[in-house]
């Protein structure tokens, strides 16, 4: 049964993820720096390209240093948020951190550059997502009337808000690939062919797979999935069907993890976090629609 609680500790888990990905040997390397943190800045306007590699000449001198004090704030704020008393404060603190890594780690979410930015990536940046997460689910006391979310600080309304304003954004990245530079098309067959150095035979067969599909029928597919963006964005906001809604947003934010995130680059070996998909279908899970026994248990004190 889902209840807010739940998703927090679901939350906490996927930090902990993140704290275990980050605790790999590689990432205690000045390679990881040079080659993983510094290309964030490859095609970014130039103040957004100065940061990163001022931040990056920062990092490199002290590379392991610095990589064991981030594992270990992921690591705090995963297990703040499975403690039940640390739950409130864990969230806040993981707001600077999702910044100062949306900005560095992930070259603000590629949102500004020609490919990264495709929904198929992981628009707008997994981390941005633990964010919007944790701003969802920070606990206010309220009760679960219709959805776990009406119990965070957004609120019900708030809350489909956010989601519709995410998935509106989806739909735009989606037919604005490469900001006209490049085709819907291209820009899918390109982030679909990055990922697959280094994963397993079976999942490089996927994705071959995947690229042969897009260059064939990638720009309808393109416009076929940003309208089907668009839907799923509107229908949630105004509360139209939305336990069907939210399980095709499932479906597409899965599609999308496994042909254009490959599972986050784990099985490579060089991951950094597990990819925006179970973010969306933790987000979609606070806003499914609660059983009716629920609502009315909610309400009863409310009557009385």
């Amino acid at each position: 049964m889902l209840t807010q609680r739940r998703l927090q500790v679901a939350l906490g888990l996927i930090w902990l993820l993140d704290a275990g990905l980050q605790f790999q040997p590689y990432m205690f390397s000045r390679r990881f720096v040079a080659n993983f943190l510094a290309m964030n800045a490859m095609f970014q306007p130039h103040v957004v390209a100065n940061v990163i590699e001022g931040v990056t000449n920062l990092l490199l001198p002290h590379a392991a240093v610095w990589n064991a004090l981030f594992a270990t704030t992921q690591l705090a704020i995963g297990a703040g948020l499975l403690w039940r008393r640390t739950a409130k404060a864990a969230p806040v603190a993981s707001f600077a951190w999702v910044l100062g890594v949306w900005v560095i780690g992930e070259g603000l979410g590629g949102l500004l550059t020609p490919v990264m930015g495709s929904p198929l990536a992981g628009f707008p940046g997994a981390v941005l997502l633990y964010g919007m997460l944790g701003l969802v689910l920070w606990p206010t006391g309220r009760p679960e009337r219709h959805a776990v979310a009406d119990a965070g600080p957004l609120g019900a309304r708030g809350a489909r808000a956010l989601w519709a304003l995410l998935w509106f954004g989806a739909a735009v990245e989606q037919v604005g690939a490469g900001f006209g530079q490049f085709t819907p098309k291209a820009v899918m067959t390109a982030v679909i062919a990055m990922n697959e150095p280094g994963e397993p035979g079976w999942l490089v067969h996927l994705d071959k797979l995947a690229t042969t599909t897009t260059r064939v029928v990638g720009n309808p597919l393109a416009l076929l999935l940003a309208l089907l963006e668009v839907l799923i964005g509107v229908l949630v906001l105004r509360g139209h069907e939305v336990k069907f809604v939210l399980w095709a947003a499932i479906v597409v934010a899965g599609v999308f993890w496994v042909v254009g995130q490959d599972f986050g680059g784990i099985l490579s070996g060089g991951a950094t976090d597990p990819g925006a998909g179970p973010l969306y279908i933790l987000l979609a899970m606070s806003l499914y629609p609660l059983p009716s026994e629920r609502v009315a248990g909610a309400l009863t004190p409310l009557a009385g």
